[in-house]
């Protein structure tokens, strides 16, 4: 699917819609957090069983400590760029087990050659979700978003990307058609504190 013109993403990316930062620092070692992806394969827990194959897989950070840091870098994204929108007692948070909440609100996506997600959405109570790009071989897909009014347009995926969106919007990846896994990490943010001590 084609690029739209710079002209109309600069039209979609305005306001709060969605909002794309390069870890251009390095500030993420995201091959320390792969490492231990990988070496944890036995606790991972999956949901979202679609097209024969499980979607989402988590992992407790206690089994992935790597990640602190990448969770961090979200977070502090996120409230510099929405700050208008909290009001002085807000902040953002990414629900997980360290913090108390029963169930964590970030996940991996590791797309085998030749699988592809599903068009889905995180509506809820989520304020925001987002993607981090992990690994990224070239032809393993982009991510591509359906606006209401039937628009579609893709955003290319590359490592060290940062994307931050409504949550309610439809979205999707194509086929991996490259010869190795595409790897992300997504989540959801809330508004803390929360309305609900119930997230879904």
């Amino acid at each position: 699917m084609p690029y739209l013109p710079q002209s109309e993403k600069e039209k979609i990316f305005s306001g709060k819609d969605i909002h794309v930062h390069v870890d251009s620092e390095h500030s993420i070692d995201r091959e320390a957090i792969k490492k231990e992806f990988f070496a944890n394969e036995k606790k991972y827990t999956f949901t979202h069983f679609i097209c024969q194959r499980w979607e989402n897989i988590y992992l407790n950070i206690s089994h992935i400590p790597t990640i602190k840091p990448l969770l961090h870098f979200v977070l502090d994204t996120a409230i510099e760029i929405y700050r208008r929108e909290l009001k002085p007692h807000e902040t953002l948070v990414i629900p997980h087990d360290l913090l108390g909440y029963e169930k964590n609100e970030f996940w991996f996506n590791a797309a085998q050659p030749g699988e592809s997600t599903g068009v889905h959405n995180h509506n809820g109570k989520a304020f925001l979700s987002g993607v981090f790009y992990l690994q990224v071989p070239k032809g393993s897909g982009n991510i591509h978003f359906k606006l209401e009014d039937r628009k579609e347009f893709a955003i290319e995926a590359e490592e060290g990307k940062l994307i931050l969106f409504p949550a309610e919007f439809d979205h999707y990846v194509p086929e991996n058609c490259s010869n190795e896994v595409r790897i992300s990490l997504a989540f959801n943010l809330y508004k803390l504190p929360l309305v609900s001590v119930e997230v879904k």
